[in-house]
This record gives structure tokens, C-alpha cells and sequence, in this order.
């Protein structure tokens, strides 16, 4: 059995340092050893729980009604919800497959139909070990919640149907954004992903974290709503040189002038050598900032997928 400090256990379970603690000392969550001078030492089974616990949080359960349950009794609740695997490491390969894609887009879609939200999840699973990042991303995931939309649209499934398919994908897609922090990466470019403030639609910027960890970039997921000001802070403490940041039809209204207003905010806050790429469907005056050199506008995922490519 071998023994890891903090540091180490916060890696591999995927638990923030500061997380941990409060789980221990709030709900005994674990139990680790003490070395002679103090330090915390854990084992393989804290940290199978402790990955247990952060999968279930995950998916929506709250540490205080799970943090004493065994962890035959964690593995049922994943199981509940289709994931067998948060005691295993995940390994992930970079090959391509359009024919599984394909194949497994429609299982996907029949599943959805038939509300079987556990055989969504363990598909998703599948994915994650035997396609790559960019393939989940381009051929997956973002037709998958194109016709998400369409059966909603259409009433073949039901708002809680679509919602549900959302918590599990955000789910899968978190695996690998948090999981490509362990990896190491070379020395290059520094992307910060969010999207403007009071645009809480995510996927987007789930998707092109995906296309930056199959490409190698190295990239920190602030997730979405983030004012201008706390925007232009993170690039200058975190050192980022490049802000992807990700719009949707919430921010399509060619009325109003917000999103024209948070990118000029945002690139005259920002450093001229940060570069900022815009992408999605939202509204903006793309002519206002033509003649921006530090400015990008990418209308399509498969745009940014070349651009990454490419940089």
C-alpha cells in the first residue's frame, strides 16, 4: 500500500487542497495517518474515497449526506448514475474513430429517447478512453447537443430530460478539463477560457478546453460569467497570453450593445500582446474591432479547432 502526501492525493482524487481539509475536519471524510512531525499521509483507500466523494458532488450529491458512507455504498451511487470507474485512473488516448463516433452518437440519441441517462453516462465513459479530446468535441458532443436542442424544440424530450443530459455531459467533459492539470505540458502559450459576464452557457468553452487538451495548451477553465475587470486580473496574476471566450444565442440579441461593450472593456483592460478569441454564435459588432491585431473571431468550433491547430 503506498503512502502520498497532500499535495499528491489532491492530484490524483481531483480534491483542492483547501477541499480536503474541510472535508476532514468538518465530516471525517477520511481519516489520514500523521507523520512524526504532523503531516497528513494517505493511502490508496482514502483516496479511492476521496475521488468517490468529488465524482458524486459532482454529479450533484452534497459531502454532508455522503461523506460517512462506505465505499461499497459510494460505488452503488455511481453506479445509479452510470459511472463505474472512479476508483480506476483514467487514461485517455488521442487516436481518431469517426466510425465508433458515429456509432456511438446514435446510441447516444436513442438513449436520450428512452431516458436511459445511465447508459448516456457509461457511453460517454467509454468515449473518454477510446477517442480523442478534439474527436469527443467535434464529433460527439457538440452534434450531440445540436439535436438535443432540435427533440426539445420538437417535444421528444422533456425539459428535465435535457437538463439531465446536461449535468452528465458537464460531468464527463469536467473529467477531462480538470484531469489535463496533472499533465504536464511545454512551455508555451497560456489560454484563459471563460465567457462574458451573465452568460452562464458553458459547453462552449467545455468544448474548446477539449480542443486545447487534445493540441498540448496549456489553459485554465474559469468557467463562465466573469465581469471584464476580474477578467483582465486573472491574465495579469495567472500570466495568460491568449482569452478564449465563448458566447451563445443568449447573447445573440442584435439589438443590444453588451457584447460589443465587454469585448471593447475586456481589450482595453488586457495587456495589446493578449491576444482575445472570441467564439460562438453571439452578436457583436465584428467591425468595431476588425483592425484589432490582438483581436480573433472564430463563428464555429471547427474554427477554433484549425486555429489551435495551427498555433
Amino acid at each position: 500500500m503506498s503512502d502520498f502526501n497532500i499535495q499528491v492525493a489532491s492530484n490524483i482524487s481531483g480534491v483542492s487542497i483547501h477541499t480536503l481539509r474541510a472535508w476532514e475536519k468538518r465530516y471525517q471524510a477520511v481519516t489520514p495517518k500523521r507523520t512524526e512531525t504532523g503531516r497528513r499521509v494517505y493511502s490508496d483507500d482514502d483516496i479511492k474515497k476521496l475521488k468517490a466523494l468529488n465524482d458524486l458532488c459532482s454529479l450533484g450529491h452534497s459531502i454532508s449526506s455522503i461523506a460517512n458512507k462506505e465505499m461499497n455504498e459510494l460505488q452503488e451511487l455511481l453506479q445509479k448514475h452510470g459511472v463505474t470507474h472512479s476508483v480506476e485512473a483514467d487514461t485517455a488516448v488521442t487516436t481518431s474513430n469517426p466510425a465508433l463516433s458515429k456509432e456511438t452518437l446514435n446510441h447516444l440519441l436513442m438513449a436520450l429517447e428512452g431516458n436511459r441517462l445511465d447508459i448516456i453516462s457509461h457511453e460517454l465513459y467509454n468515449l473518454r478512453m477510446t477517442i480523442s479530446p478534439r474527436e469527443l468535441a467535434l464529433e460527439v458532443i457538440s452534434p450531440l447537443m445540436g439535436m438535443v436542442g432540435k427533440y426539445s424544440e420538437e417535444g421528444r424530450i422533456s425539459i428535465v430530460q435535457e437538463h439531465a443530459l446536461s449535468s452528465i455531459i458537464k460531468f464527463h467533459l469536467g473529467k477531462f478539463v480538470f484531469r489535463s492539470y496533472e499533465e504536464k505540458r511545454k512551455a508555451g502559450d497560456l489560454y484563459i477560457i471563460t465567457t462574458p459576464e451573465n452568460e452562464y452557457h458553458e459547453f462552449g468553452i467545455l468544448l474548446a478546453s477539449l480542443l486545447c487538451t487534445h493540441y498540448g495548451k496549456n489553459f485554465f477553465y474559469l468557467g463562465p460569467n466573469l465581469p471584464a475587470q476580474s477578467l483582465a486580473e486573472a491574465i495579469n496574476s495567472l500570466g495568460g497570453n491568449k482569452i478564449i471566450l465563448g458566447t451563445s444565442y443568449s447573447t445573440c440579441d442584435t439589438e443590444s450593445p453588451y457584447l460589443t461593450n465587454y469585448i471593447n472593456d475586456v481589450l482595453s483592460l488586457i495587456p495589446k500582446d493578449v491576444d482575445l478569441c472570441v467564439g460562438g454564435p453571439g452578436f457583436f459588432d465584428t467591425t468595431k474591432f476588425q483592425k484589432k491585431k490582438n483581436f480573433n473571431f472564430f463563428p464555429t468550433l471547427n474554427n477554433l479547432d484549425l486555429y489551435l491547430k495551427n498555433n
